[in-house]
């Protein structure tokens, strides 16, 4: 089964288009991400599968349930985590996590709430007033995996977070997948969908670029580094698509015969050269058409 079936949604504000014709499926049991700079349209995507907007176009399904006609039996299998996180300010960590276990009648929820508070290394009764944004973040993760639910949704979820927390987090997250558990991961780090994701869909201003497999396996061709002092753009042929070019170096992604690329580099011009499989943020540079990566991207 999906997880989560997405066909033609569109979203309008005012008159703006903020979401067009998105359409993708996330299959029950993988990790996906969901990468794009910011303002490209992800958390207007997720507010649309958790019901908290409506689609201006198309149709949304959770576990082959329209988030729309079955909204709340959705919540029941699903827990979410926004960029930006707020609980009542007099709460203090343990009573929210109590709460969290009473709404989703956890019996006997101690030793799981035990184990979360050691895990994020979080202050049991201190009040949501007196923590910082990265504590206030824990308690909203600790939150959304207390039920263990089929689909846990995040939307940048390492805002505010030490890079151990960081490293925790993730360790966490792959050990809910391996026991079944699917991720819906929204984020404009390139390196936390690289490492973790199994595909990811790319957007842009609203609208999906390409979903790709996260593997050396399903890499869109070579990233090659050529030095040279004398070559210009036109003089690499169509297969190359250039990435970058400062000073005497060009950066391309090559995407033809082997035997092509190396009778291209034997040219006395070039000086130098390096081959590697393109990264994530290759990958979106090339869906860029060339030119240096957004500044929204670099971590």
């Amino acid at each position: 089964m999906s997880a989560i079936v997405i066909e033609h949604f569109s979203k309008n504000y005012h008159g703006n288009t903020v979401v067009s014709d998105l359409s993708l499926q996330v299959a029950e049991g993988e990790i996906f991400g969901f990468i794009g700079p910011n303002g490209a349209g992800k958390s207007t995507t997720i507010k649309a599968l958790l019901d908290f907007i409506k689609p201006s176009t198309g149709t949304l399904a959770i576990f082959g349930m329209d988030t729309q006609k079955e909204a709340k039996a959705i919540r029941k299998v699903t827990t979410y985590v926004s960029s930006e996180v707020a609980f009542y300010p007099q709460f203090t960590t343990m009573e929210l996590l109590q709460s969290v276990a009473d709404f989703h009648k956890i019996s006997q929820p101690t030793r799981e709430i035990k184990l979360l508070i050691e895990l994020f290394e979080m202050d049991a009764h201190k009040k949501v007033a007196e923590l910082s944004l990265g504590n206030r973040k824990k308690i909203a993760l600790a939150c959304s995996l207390l039920p263990k639910p089929r689909l846990l949704m995040l939307d940048e979820p390492t805002n505010g977070l030490d890079p151990l927390m960081q490293h925790r987090l993730f360790t966490e997250l792959t050990l809910r997948n391996q026991q079944g558990m699917t991720i819906f991961l929204s984020s404009h780090q390139l390196a936390e969908i690289q490492e973790h994701a199994h595909r990811a869909a790319f957007i842009r201003q609203g609208k999906l670029l390409t979903i790709q497999p996260i593997s050396t396996d399903h890499s869109l061709g070579k990233v090659v580094e050529i030095k040279t002092k004398t070559l210009q753009i036109v003089d690499f042929p169509s297969s190359f698509q250039i990435l970058e070019h400062h000073d005497d170096v060009w950066r391309a992604l090559y995407q033809g015969e082997k035997d092509e690329l190396l009778l291209f580099l034997r040219q006395e011009s070039i000086l130098d050269f390096t081959i590697h499989t393109p990264t994530i943020e290759d990958q979106f540079m090339s869906l860029y058409e060339g030119g240096t990566i957004d500044d929204s991207f670099k971590n």
